[in-house]
C-alpha cells in the first residue's frame, strides 16, 4: 500500500510551493547580481595626471630633396636607397660634371632614377633624410589643443613595442588648415622608430598628489559599495581628476584602506 496519495489537492499544494520557490530563487539572484564583483586594492594615496590623448606621427627635422633646375642626365650614382650618406658625400653626378654631395649625414629614402635616365626639371631625383633627429606631430580636436602648453610633459607608446615607454615635451602648439596640432620634442628614441610611425601620445594637462585613488569601474553616479568589517555599505564619492583606469577621490565617506566593489557587467 503506498505510502502517499498523490491528490488534486497536493498536486495544486506543490505546483504553488515550486512557484515560491523559484519566485524566492529569482530574488535571491537579483540581488546576489546587484552586489556581484570583485573586491579592489585597498585605496592609497598617490599622484595622478590629468592627460589629453591623441595620436602622433614621428617626423623628421631634416630632409633634403634634390631637384635638377632644367632638364638633365643622370651620369652616375655613388648611392642607392637605404644607404646611410655623410655630409660631404657624393650622391649622384649629372650633366657638365656637375656633383651633389649630401648636406648633412642622412640616410637616402628615394632615388627613382637610373643612370642614363633623362630627369625633367623639378623632377624629384633623391631624397636624403636624417632618421635619427626626429619629432612628434599630434593631431588633437580643439577641446582638447586648448588644454596644451609648452613645457608639458608627453608619453608615447609604440604598437609593437608596448613593454616600453617614451617620454618627451610639447614644444609648440599650433594649426593647419583645420587641424590642431602639437608639436613634441622627443630626446631619446631607438633607431628603430622611423619617421611616418605613430604613437600613442598623453600629454599631461594637470597633477595631483598624494590624493585617494580609486577604480573608476568601482563608481556608478556618484556612489560605490566598500567592505568594512566583512560588511559591505553604500557611500557616496565624488570624482576630481580622472586617468584610465584610476580616479582621484576628493570627497565622499571614503577612507585610506578601503576596498571597493568593482561590479561586473551583466550581459543582456
Amino acid at each position: 500500500m503506498p505510502l502517499f496519495r498523490w491528490t488534486k489537492k497536493n498536486k495544486i499544494f506543490a505546483v504553488l510551493a515550486a512557484a515560491v520557490f523559484v519566485v524566492a530563487v529569482v530574488k535571491g539572484r537579483g540581488c546576489a547580481k546587484s552586489l556581484e564583483g570583485d573586491l579592489s586594492a585597498p585605496i592609497q594615496r598617490g599622484t595622478i595626471i590629468e592627460s589629453v590623448y591623441g595620436i602622433g606621427t614621428v617626423t623628421a627635422n631634416k630632409t633634403f630633396q634634390f631637384k635638377a633646375g632644367v632638364i638633365n642626365t643622370i651620369h652616375n650614382l655613388f648611392v642607392k636607397e637605404g644607404d646611410v650618406a655623410k655630409q660631404g658625400d657624393a650622391l649622384l653626378e649629372l650633366d657638365g660634371g656637375v656633383v651633389v654631395k649630401a648636406p648633412f649625414d642622412g640616410t637616402v629614402t628615394s632615388l627613382p632614377f637610373k643612370v642614363g635616365e633623362n630627369i625633367f626639371a623639378q623632377s624629384v631625383v633623391l631624397e636624403l633624410v636624417d632618421l635619427l633627429d626626429r619629432y612628434l606631430v599630434v593631431s588633437l580636436e580643439q577641446r582638447g589643443a586648448l588644454r596644451v602648453r609648452r613645457g608639458q610633459p608627453a608619453k608615447l607608446s609604440f604598437d609593437g613595442m608596448r613593454e616600453e615607454s617614451f617620454t618627451g615635451a610639447v614644444d609648440s602648439v599650433y594649426s593647419s588648415g583645420n587641424n590642431f596640432l602639437v608639436r613634441i620634442d622627443i630626446s631619446k628614441l631607438p633607431p628603430q622608430i622611423l619617421p611616418g610611425m605613430t604613437a600613442d601620445t598623453a600629454i599631461g594637462i594637470q597633477e595631483r598628489q598624494n590624493v585617494l585613488l580609486v577604480p573608476v569601474a568601482a563608481i556608478d553616479h556618484g556612489m560605490a559599495y566598500v567592505q568594512r568589517n566583512g560588511i559591505k555599505q553604500k557611500v557616496n564619492v565624488q570624482t576630481g581628476i580622472i586617468d584610465g583606469d584610476m580616479a582621484e577621490a576628493v570627497a565622499g565617506d571614503l577612507n585610506e584602506g578601503d576596498r571597493l566593489l568593482i561590479r561586473k557587467k551583466v550581459k543582456k
